[in-house]
């Protein structure tokens, strides 16, 4: 067969539609008979007349009556009627559209019966029926259109059950929602989050174990500086009384001294004899508190450490509080998500 034969024979298959590269008077004229009736219309592309039309923008109420204008018109592309009054009477004029690619029928008043007069539109690959009165049944109609690969049926009374009819009679049909696998993407992220949740649960056992053997550990060296603390702070406090002991001890050394010599009968022998206990008090003294100074820095030193690790230790503490309450939460989650995956799976 000649090429032009093969042509001609394309031409002649039901619903085959070439792309015109310019628009034909017929189709200029429809143009105006669509803006007439409160609709838009405008080639597809530079060098593609097909036609896209759009009602959904009108500032005109449209009916069943409007759609009169396309009837017949096998050069539009796309319609979009979302929003209209259209009802199933109106699908009717289009049953002409064979190469209807895109049709938008959301949030209009179709139900299934109008369904069946799109069954004769072999080029339609688009179907919009957002919150649409259409039914499962309305999706076995559908069955008819062999090109269709993407539908809308949200906010419907379509059920899982009628999507998967629909999908069997047409393989690689893409449903929005489709319930199945969307059910199917649940099952799955349920199961994950079930893991997840109960690898947490694991993890904040371990560092609770952890945890408790950091507070043994921290107490230990809490309870070992505020030793050191003690030790170094009772030296430093015997240094203390030892430096009041030989002031004291001074005192009354000098005391004795002086009362012997405002004595004028005292023995010179006395007087000495006192004068030198009182030296001997003064380098008692004096030694005392040079014991003294050597001994601030250790109880000041052991005291920070003493501090610090009993603020270690508190913390370490706290932790553990913490860690069992998320762990607690964690359990209780766990035990949530497992029994969700559960009943989804259940379901399936």
């Amino acid at each position: 067969m000649k090429l032009s034969g093969l042509l001609v024979a394309f031409l002649l298959i039901p619903g085959f539609a070439v792309a015109q590269e310019e628009l034909s008077d017929a189709d200029k004229q429809l143009i105006q008979a669509i803006q007439a009736a409160g609709g838009q219309a405008m080639p597809l592309a530079k060098n593609d007349a097909r036609l896209t039309v759009a009602f959904h923008l009108s500032d005109k109420e449209i009916t069943d009556e409007t759609l009169a204008v396309v009837k017949g018109a096998a050069n539009i592309h796309s319609l979009n009627l979302r929003g209209t009054k259209v009802t199933d009477a109106g699908l009717a004029h289009l049953s002409g559209l064979t190469g209807l690619t895109r049709l938008h029928l959301e949030k209009t008043s179709v139900t299934d019966a109008g369904l069946a007069a799109l069954t004769v539109l072999p080029a339609l690959e688009y179907l919009n029926l957002y919150e649409t009165k259409v039914t499962d049944a309305g999706l076995a109609q559908l069955t008819a259109l062999k090109s269709l690969k993407r539908l809308f049926v949200w906010q419907t009374t379509v059920t899982e059950a009628g999507e998967e009819a629909l999908k069997a009679a047409l393989p690689g049909i893409d449903i929005v929602p489709d319930f199945k696998k969307d059910r199917d993407r649940e099952i799955v992220e349920a199961g994950r989050a079930a893991e997840d949740s109960a690898r947490l649960v694991e993890e904040l056992a371990a560092s609770t174990e952890t945890q408790t053997k950091t507070i043994a550990d921290t107490a230990a060296a809490s309870e070992a500086a505020a030793k050191a603390h003690a030790d170094a702070q009772a030296a430093l406090d015997a240094a203390a009384k030892a430096v009041e002991a030989a002031t004291a001890a001074k005192a009354a050394a000098d005391k004795s001294v002086a009362d012997l010599k405002a004595d004028p009968n005292s023995p010179a022998d006395a007087i000495t004899a006192a004068e030198a206990a009182a030296v001997e008090t003064q380098k008692n003294l004096e030694a005392a508190t040079a014991a003294v100074d050597p001994l601030k820095k250790p109880a000041e030193e052991t005291k920070v450490a003493a501090e610090a690790a009993k603020k270690a230790a508190d913390e370490a503490t706290a932790k553990l509080a913490e860690l069992k309450t998320k762990s607690e939460e964690a359990v209780k989650k766990a035990a949530e998500l497992k029994a969700k995956s559960d009943e989804l799976s259940a379901r399936k």
